[in-house]
């Protein structure tokens, strides 16, 4: 990331496998003719992890590759400051400091920062694609709509329409799968499991999916929907096409229903339950792929997460819809989730941001500020954001191809907030992140105390948001700004007049040894040590230290010495 300069800093993949050595990417304007020289800081967390000093050479306009060697499973963030050379055109003589992130996983299911494409119209460049995903470390990919039929999924000619009467290149979907294998991104190719075009389902009316009146059920009259419990033959059929699919050149697979029906009747009349069958078919679709292949199935307003979240799937996936319209909802959404798995996966979240659509009269900074609300409030909840993706454009609702634009007020604090995301999700997502909320902060609860703003335990309009987690790592406090919005709704443009945090006064109950405490603004996307000092508390003393005004949202991170 880079504020007010044309230098980019950005990884060489979106995720690097362990063992593999990262390489870090920096971009100069066509302007910078001599040797400039590059202080480079790898963090892990608040610690440093790598610090060198290299001399870059006649830097070009491209990206010039620096080899910062191989790193443990983590998450990292990288500060990288620039000092002109005696010949520089650019610099002269001033540093410029800029900031990325990058982390090592062995699977993208440990950190999914899902993205989308949906455009196979014709040839784009690779490298601007690519460019994008890296800078927002967008590590795994849904190709949206990008199938001949629902029911026979892989082109079989060059050029084709697809059932939404777009026209699409076979060949520029193979280029983009081969783009994203390049950076590290999984591509994952949609499949509907239960639906098929009007020809097949009249062809085949008992693996249909009936009502109570014996209509099948179906979406805007063109796709038909299809038993997919077991022994049904269109079972049989969708995986032996979902396996096609992956020989096309997929490497797993995103998992569509439409959120109805819950119950059906077979064309025999007998009954079925989705939650039931939904599983089955999850882990049959593991058994017929394979154990390498991924997997996210969608669970439409959480349904059913109750029988589908412990099943063969990477991730649990879930499109947001009414009744879940307040921000409290995707913090709770998230939270039950997690109770489910046992934080066993991960959760994404595809809450689709619909004030995007229309941004051509709207004030971009309104538009930049509740988009980063959005995300802040998901990601503090430990969950992930399906949002970006094709053309850097920002999804506005469940058709892809309608995506709106980015922003530009957006671009560089969301950017920011995937750094933190990719960087200090140990912090934010892990399986041992535990809430504890609720127990800590509000009420009679008095281990944590924020004086300077009203404030709250859950997302409520006029207060901070106050979120408390234990980690392995230490105490992780969030605040969120919530003390300029008048709705909770967080699908609505917020144009209520903005203003910053004041001051916060934290005091935290503390027994342990304590050495440093640090404090994340979202806007910066780095830690900083902070002054504090020990205080009365409501019994002994506590850590009393003072969180600077900040826009969206700031962490507190309290590093443990060590667990007594």
């Amino acid at each position: 990331m880079t504020a007010g300069t044309d230098f980019e800093m950005y990884p060489a993949k979106s995720q690097f496998r362990p063992g593999e050595r990262v390489h870090i990417l920096l971009e100069a304007p066509d302007n910078c003719r001599g040797d400039t020289l590059v202080d480079i800081r790898v963090f892990h967390h608040h610690c440093l992890a790598e610090a060198r000093t290299v001399s870059v050479k006649q830097m070009p306009a491209g990206a010039e590759g620096i080899d910062l060697g191989v790193f443990a499973p983590g998450g990292y963030r990288v500060v990288a400051h620039l000092e002109s050379g005696s010949q520089s055109i650019t610099l002269k003589s001033r540093s410029i400091t800029l900031r990325s992130a990058f982390d090592v996983r062995a699977h993208w299911r440990e950190a999914p920062r899902y993205g989308f494409l949906c455009d196979f119209q014709s040839a784009k460049s690779g490298g601007e694609i690519q460019r994008f995903f890296r800078k927002f470390h967008l590590n795994v990919v849904q190709f949206y709509d990008w199938m001949e039929r629902h029911d026979a999924l892989v082109p079989k000619t060059p050029e084709f329409t697809d059932p939404m009467g777009r026209r699409l290149s076979a060949e520029e979907i193979l280029s983009r799968i081969e783009a994203l294998r390049e950076i590290g991104s999984a591509p994952l190719g949609y499949a509907a499991v239960y639906a098929s075009l009007a020809d097949y389902a009249s062809a085949h009316p008992e693996e249909g999916l009936y009502d109570n009146q014996g209509v099948q059920y179906s979406l805007i009259d063109i796709f038909y929907l299809m038993d997919i419990s077991e022994g049904s033959p269109w079972r049989n059929h969708i995986l032996e096409e979902f396996a096609r699919a992956i020989e096309f050149g997929f490497e797993g697979l995103h998992l569509d229903q439409y959120g109805y029906p819950k119950s059906a009747r077979r064309s025999d009349g007998s009954a079925l339950w989705l939650d039931d069958a939904y599983p089955s078919f999850i882990d049959a679709c593991r058994r017929r792929l394979g154990d390498g292949v991924g997997l996210i199935f969608n669970a439409v307003s959480g349904y059913p997460v109750h029988s589908v979240g412990r099943s063969a799937q990477d991730a649990v996936y879930v499109e947001v819809w009414p009744p879940m319209v307040r921000y409290r909802h995707l913090s709770e959404l998230v939270a039950r989730i997690r109770a489910a798995v046992g934080g066993s996966k991960k959760v994404i979240l595809a809450a689709y941001f619909q004030p995007l659509r229309e941004t051509k009269d709207a004030d971009p900074d309104a538009v930049a500020r509740s988009t980063l609300l959005l995300s802040a409030v998901i990601f503090v909840s430990g969950g992930y954001h399906l949002l970006l993706g094709e053309s850097g454009g920002i999804l506005t609702e469940a058709y892809y191809p309608d995506y709106g634009p980015m922003v530009p007020a957006l671009a560089e604090p969301l950017r920011a907030m995937y750094d933190i995301l990719t960087a200090d999700a140990e912090l934010l997502s892990a399986a041992d992140v535990i809430d504890v909320t609720w127990s800590f902060a509000g009420g009679i609860n008095d281990q944590i105390l924020v004086d300077g703003a009203p404030s709250a335990v859950e997302p409520e309009a006029g207060k901070i948001w106050l979120h408390v987690t234990t980690t392995p790592h230490g105490l992780v406090l969030h605040l969120v700004n919530l003390l300029w919005i008048m709705r909770e709704e967080w699908n609505c443009l917020h144009t209520e007049p903005f203003r910053a945090t004041p001051p916060l006064a934290l005091t935290i109950e503390w027994n342990h040894p304590l050495e440093d405490v640090w404090v994340q603004r979202a806007e910066e996307a780095v830690w900083q040590k902070v002054k504090w000092s020990w205080q009365p508390h409501v019994r002994g003393r506590g850590i009393h230290l003072t969180v600077a005004p900040f826009d969206v949202w700031s962490m507190v991170f309290v590093p443990y010495q060590r667990r007594d």
